[in-house]
């Protein structure tokens, strides 16, 4: 497992970039992502005779799917390969059966068993936690945005109906919804699957594009940074796109 570490390396550098920048620290979930999730990739590589999809060739060298939780905990009992998810209604409460599929019991939340974040689920219905909603970048919880030299165009409102909305309703029985750090988004992507790059048994009603997180481009302060589900890539795009949002909540 070699990506998940390079990324959260890179995330701490980026916010002590920010850091400086707006003498504030911001740390939200990196206390929760010391645990990461594992990429999910239970298959390894075959050169000149394609994928092997029991991980058991190359033994001499190695691969992903050798190491780490993909490997050791490979039940998918409550997540793809390695991962740990626990389905919330919307008070919090575990689902009594876990195995349940979305359109039998609506669940509202799913815990990450592994990074202790809690993560909003989209739904189907018109509101505010609807699937196909979009925003340019810049609301509640963006990094920067209450700070007095922050740098760039703040799109707000944006989702700030999102965030409040979450907020007073108590959406699984928190009041203190966000959006997500880069880190954070890239700690329930699943590199087993695709399109979209996320466990669709845990996370119904996911599209296969662009999410934003809350943080801005330290050097380019046009733009922000977002996370393609497409493909399980971060990057930062220009802040006036219309992205959509998946909101996560920290202790």
């Amino acid at each position: 497992m070699k990506s998940k570490p390079i990324t959260f390396l890179a995330s701490l550098v980026f916010f002590s970039v920010v850091n400086a920048q707006s003498d504030v620290l911001f740390s939200n979930g990196f206390e929760f992502l010391a645990s990461l999730n594992d990429t999910g990739i239970t298959w390894d590589a075959d050169n000149t005779s394609g994928n092997n999809s029991t991980c058991s060739s190359n033994l001499s060298s190695p691969q992903d799917c050798n190491y780490g939780r993909d490997d050791n905990h490979n039940d998918d009992s409550d997540g793809h390969a390695g991962f740990s998810f626990t389905k919330l209604d919307a008070t919090g409460t575990p689902l009594p059966d876990q195995t349940v599929d979305y359109a039998t019991t609506v669940w509202a939340c799913v815990k990450d068993n592994i990074t202790g974040l809690v993560w909003e689920v989209k739904t189907t219905a018109a509101g505010i936690h609807n699937q196909d909603n979009t925003y340019l970048w810049g609301g509640l919880t963006a990094i920067g945005r209450d700070h007095p030299n922050r740098q760039g165009t703040y799109y707000d409102p944006s989702w700030n109906d999102l965030v409040q909305g979450s907020n007073t309703e108590n959406l699984c029985g928190f009041d203190n919804w966000r959006l997500p750090t880069v880190a954070e988004l890239s700690s329930i992507v699943n590199k087993g699957t695709s399109d979209p790059m996320i466990d669709t048994n845990y996370f119904p009603n996911t599209s296969p594009t662009r999410f934003w997180t809350s943080g801005p481009v330290a050097n380019s302060p046009s733009k922000a940074w977002c996370l393609y589900l497409r493909n399980g890539y971060d990057g930062g795009l220009s802040r006036d796109n219309d992205f959509r949002v998946r909101l996560v909540r920290s202790e």
